[in-house]
């Protein structure tokens, strides 16, 4: 085996590829001894999705040299939808094989269901993502996040994300009119209910909504979303894989 990987919950897996399944068709998994990656732009080269998934939020992980393993992101979800809350999941690919076997198996170890994929050859360069420093940085629940997208994409196509010490203002404009949701800092017992923003200067700028409707897919990922803000900078939108030893989505 050059990649034997054990997940204790195979949920985590099944809610990052649900956050990515709209955004990617098909995607490598680069494996190594620190963990997966994914790196991989949507069809139209607006939106990269980038993911880390590190060895240590596996039970057991072993990867004897690095290679990568391309999958389709829809069938990948067929097969993770068949395992269940509390399913552990195993990996297991063999030297050049051109497959990729996945076995779940339930909680009471009554249930075992074994699928193997298909794996692709996907052309695709890595990327070197510039480490960027942001002018805003805001941390608040994802649900929250999720919320904002789906109620104002109601009223148009672009919202305008407006931040400044005094909080953080979603807007948009459309044709039926115009709505806007304003967050305010606050502090809050639960690290998930807090909003906290981090502001060098104040900065306005303008998304599509429809992107920003399926980053917020990926809220199930994590109580809380981190958003980067900066005047000419592509907005970040990141999430822990549930805390951040485990790795992060962006």
């Amino acid at each position: 085996m050059v990649l034997e990987a054990h997940l204790q919950q195979a949920m985590l897996l099944k809610k990052v590829v649900d956050a990515m399944k709209d955004l990617c068709k098909d995607v490598n998994f680069d494996c190594s001894e620190k963990g997966l990656q994914v790196q991989s732009m949507d069809s139209s080269h607006v939106a990269l999705v980038s993911l880390l998934l590190r060895e240590s939020a596996f039970s057991e992980f072993k990867c004897d040299r690095p290679t990568s393993l391309g999958m389709n992101v829809d069938s990948l979800g067929k097969i993770l939808k068949m395992c269940g809350q509390s399913d552990s999941l195993k990996l297991r690919w063999q030297n050049d094989a051109d497959i990729v076997s996945f076995q779940c198996e339930s909680g009471e170890d009554d249930r075992i269901a074994d699928f193997e994929l298909k794996l692709m050859q996907i052309e695709s360069e890595h990327m070197e993502i510039p480490e960027q420093h942001y002018k805003v940085v805001a941390k608040l629940p994802s649900a929250e996040f999720q919320k904002i997208c789906r109620d104002l994409k109601e009223f148009g196509e672009t919202m305008q994300v407006k931040a400044s010490k005094e909080g953080i203002t979603f807007s948009v404009q459309g044709d039926m009119g115009a709505g806007n949701v304003m967050l305010k800092p606050r502090e809050a017992e639960k690290p998930e209910e807090k909003v906290t923003l981090t502001v060098h200067e104040p900065v306005s700028a303008t998304f599509a909504l429809r992107y920003l409707v399926n980053f917020a897919k990926a809220a199930p990922l994590c109580g809380t979303v981190e958003l980067g803000l900066g005047p000419d900078a592509p907005l970040l939108v990141r999430y822990n894989l549930e805390n951040a030893d485990n790795g992060h989505m962006q």
